[in-house]
């Protein structure tokens, strides 16, 4: 072998140890990287978005390793979504991705910011893109929950077979979560199904543990069935005297228990009065 040939071989053998050695050392975080990173995901967990957008930018300036950026960006997206901040999610998923393509948090994360804006075209193909990504995830209710995030594009486009299917699957994924009832019961009312609506309300009912999110979302479909069946439009006093005496009866128990469970809307409260004497 030449002297020039065996210069070339080791520059190259230098190189690549150098490499693999800069690479190595930005790889994996070092273990306060590590704490901040779940102390900030605890707060996105319990809501308290600007503490986790605080953590997370620390973590963004001190910590270089690449998974920690790439959490990080996909914590503090988590974060801008949670606050309703979607370009500024959508700015931090972003760069996320361009660490790593393959990052299913930030990529998620885009998504939910593209939804926020509008942006549905976009919002539904990073979706599936994420549904592609997990198809071997054990996580399941992590995957239904991108199928009822995709439902939910569907309904807003009025595509209502497509988010029927899509919220099947949801459920289909993970039977025991109240919010894709409530999806489902939307979909039919949307399409002014409301026996069928009613129906997917009540199940959320027996898994969502009565909350005021379900009663609420329940009555609200009851009386857009009353007002269809009775032909009323929004006209309270119009209802009032038309209902029937079973059909106000199922109303004001409804109204009532939803009341119970810290239901408080102003139209509710008033077609109550209207109504349920």
């Amino acid at each position: 072998m030449s002297t020039k040939k065996i210069y070339l071989f080791i520059c190259l053998v230098f190189c690549s140890l150098l490499f693999t050695n800069c690479r190595s050392g930005l790889v994996t975080m070092t273990n306060a990287c590590y704490n901040a990173i779940k102390e900030g995901s605890a707060y996105n967990d319990a809501g308290n978005y600007s503490d986790a957008v605080d953590k997370f930018n620390i973590v963004l300036k001190k910590c270089d390793a690449y998974d920690a950026k790439e959490k990080g960006y996909a914590g503090l997206a988590t974060a801008y979504n949670g606050m309703q901040q979607y370009s500024e999610a959508l700015n931090s998923a972003n760069a996320g991705l361009k660490i790593s393509s393959s990052s299913v948090d930030n990529m998620f994360q885009k998504a939910a910011a593209e939804l926020g804006l509008n942006m549905q075209a976009e919002a539904k193909a990073d979706f599936a893109k994420v549904i592609d990504m997990t198809t071997k995830n054990r996580n399941v209710k992590d995957r239904a929950t991108i199928y009822a995030k995709i439902a939910e594009l569907d309904l807003k486009q009025n595509m209502y077979s497509d988010a029927m299917n899509n919220v099947d699957a949801a459920i289909q994924t993970d039977n025991t979560n109240a919010d894709f009832y409530i999806l489902k019961g939307d979909v039919y009312a949307a399409q002014n199904m409301y026996s069928d609506a009613i129906t997917a309300y009540n199940q959320a009912v027996t898994y969502g543990g009565n909350s005021a999110k379900v009663w609420q979302a329940k009555v609200e479909a009851e009386v857009k069935m009353m007002q269809k069946k009775y032909n009323t439009g929004s006209n309270t006093s119009d209802l009032a005297a038309k209902i029937s005496a079973a059909d106000k009866q199922m109303l004001c128990t409804d109204i009532s228990q939803a009341k119970n469970y810290g239901v408080h809307v102003q139209n509710i409260d008033l077609l109550q009065l209207a109504i349920c004497k």
